[in-house]
């Protein structure tokens, strides 16, 4: 990528010929929700949360040109991946333990090629990891090794007449340079994956293997490079391949960003304050995926107005996070599958006593995503409770940067972030 900054197509305004519906039926799964999903700058941004009607139908518009990977998730985790090259996917499968076996493509050509190629997979793995290895082990004039060769011959014979489209093969010399990298089987893994990085276009980025060959490629540098300073290599292999995608382009700031997001700030504090100033140095256009990372989207700071939140139905007669009047409010991001939330909740229960008395308030809203859940959960909580049910996919996740539940947020009567805390203790210490 040669400009300094290219806009991915995806944040482009709406086209004519970009406007395209994913639908599909989910056949045990009736009036239910239902997420879809397209990456943006190479992470997955919900674009609509629906719900099924009573036969597990459901259809969501991609109102912008988009070619490569839109992930269809449930809340309970299961989710199915389709790829498109900017047309409609139809799909029908069952939920449960024969998710993907019992998926069928109805309309989208790209994704019924990519189950083509998908099925050739167990003969491709044969050939590449099975044959060289039993090939050392026979001479080849035994009758075993004569029988490899003419297996192999057939599988070439199959690929060489089976035939994708350019997206189709795209994707899958992504999938092969990832497993050559799972499988430690190529020498100039590092060159070939910067070559993607420096010379393919967006649909890198929305293929949902961006993250895997960023990680393969600091990975194997990490090995190469040998010894115990794990954070120094870190370092060199990261400004390695940034000096390559430059972090004043699109490109260069998605791959740190990625980096960012699978290196432990906790455990690499050297690494991260390196970049984060960095990044706060740069006088360029910033993603916004990369001023999240480093804090500088953030309108969760201290001293500053928390953002407000809208109730989809009122609450004890209130509409919003605003509308709830008292010195001091509690805000409270749990879920009833989180057993850290679980183990927490007896303590804030004590809590609430004396705060209360003392005309303060706890809002808790929960990352839950199963109604029936929820409401059991809440049954004996006596402050108020919200769920949009759409678990990490929230936006009031996303607007109040919470990354892990319990996440604790004590506000002022005007609403003004006072403190942030993950155990109701550090609010006991500080009485």
């Amino acid at each position: 990528m040669k400009n300094k900054y290219i806009l991915p197509v995806l944040v482009l305004g709406s086209s004519a010929f970009g406007q395209f519906t994913v639908s599909g039926q989910f056949e045990n799964y009736p009036e239910k929700t239902v997420l879809v999903k397209i990456y943006d700058n190479a992470e997955l941004k919900l674009l609509k949360n629906t719900k099924t009607d009573n036969q597990g139908n459901f259809s969501a518009n991609v109102p912008k040109e988009y070619t490569g990977i839109v992930r269809v998730d449930l809340p309970t985790g299961e989710n199915v991946a389709l790829l498109t090259d900017n047309k409609n996917i139809e799909f029908k499968t069952t939920t449960g333990q024969d998710f993907a076996k019992n998926l069928t493509v109805i309309e989208g050509d790209a994704q019924k090629d990519l189950v083509k190629a998908e099925e050739l997979q167990p003969l491709n793995d044969v050939q590449a990891q099975v044959f060289p290895y039993l090939m050392q082990m026979y001479k080849p004039t035994d009758e075993f090794y004569v029988a490899m060769i003419k297996e192999d011959k057939r599988i070439n014979s199959i690929k060489n007449n089976t035939k994708f489209t350019p997206l189709v093969s795209y994707i899958n010399s992504l999938k092969e340079l990832k497993q050559k990298a799972q499988n430690n089987t190529d020498p100039q893994l590092e060159e070939n994956i910067i070559k993607h990085f420096v010379n393919d276009d967006e649909k890198l980025e929305q293929s949902g293997l961006f993250s895997d060959l960023v990680f393969a490629y600091i990975n194997s540098s990490i090995s190469k490079a040998g010894g115990k300073d794990i954070e120094n290599n870190l370092i060199l292999a990261t400004d390695n391949i940034l000096n390559k995608t430059d972090i004043q382009t699109t490109r260069g700031q998605n791959v740190l960003t990625t980096i960012l997001n699978f290196v432990p700030a906790d455990q690499y504090p050297n690494f991260h304050k390196k970049y984060v100033d960095k990044v706060n140095g740069l006088t360029c256009k910033i993603t916004d995926q990369l001023k999240k990372k480093v804090g500088q989207s953030s309108s969760i700071k201290i001293g500053t107005k928390v953002p407000n939140i809208t109730f989809d139905q009122a609450i004890k007669g209130k509409k919003s996070l605003y509308d709830i009047k008292a010195n001091q409010k509690l805000i409270v991001f749990w879920a009833s599958w989180c057993p850290a939330c679980q183990q927490e909740i007896p303590y804030i229960k004590e809590y609430y006593k004396e705060f209360k008395a003392k005309g303060g308030e706890i809002v808790a809203i929960s990352l839950d995503y199963d109604k029936n859940e929820f409401d059991k959960a809440i049954k004996d909580f006596s402050w108020y409770n919200y769920t949009d049910l759409l678990r990490w996919d929230s936006p009031i996740v996303e607007q109040f940067g919470v990354e892990s539940t319990p996440t604790l947020l004590l506000v002022d009567k005007d609403n003004k972030l006072i403190k942030i805390a993950h155990h109701i203790s550090e609010f006991e210490a500080a009485k």
